[in-house]
């Protein structure tokens, strides 16, 4: 199991925490992009001045994975 680690944020632009995606998650993001993926997605935690957090999707080794910005919504349907 992935643990959480500092990676830099493509929507904070700067290093913040990040957590490794929960089952629910994964399986929201799978069926967004339409295939499995593995266990090396992460959301950026950093609470925003807003009271949310970032919610931002990277993956461990790339931290612009996705053409444009994808997050998690706050609530997963």
């Amino acid at each position: 199991m992935p643990k959480p680690k500092t990676l830099s944020c493509q929507t904070c632009r700067s290093r913040e925490p990040h957590e490794p995606l929960t089952a629910e998650e994964k399986k929201w993001l799978e069926g967004q992009l339409g295939n499995r993926i593995g266990d090396d997605f992460y959301k950026c935690v950093n609470p925003l001045p807003d009271g949310k957090v970032c919610l931002n999707l990277r993956r461990d080794s790339v931290e612009k994975h996705f053409r444009l910005t994808k997050r998690l919504p706050e609530k997963l349907e």
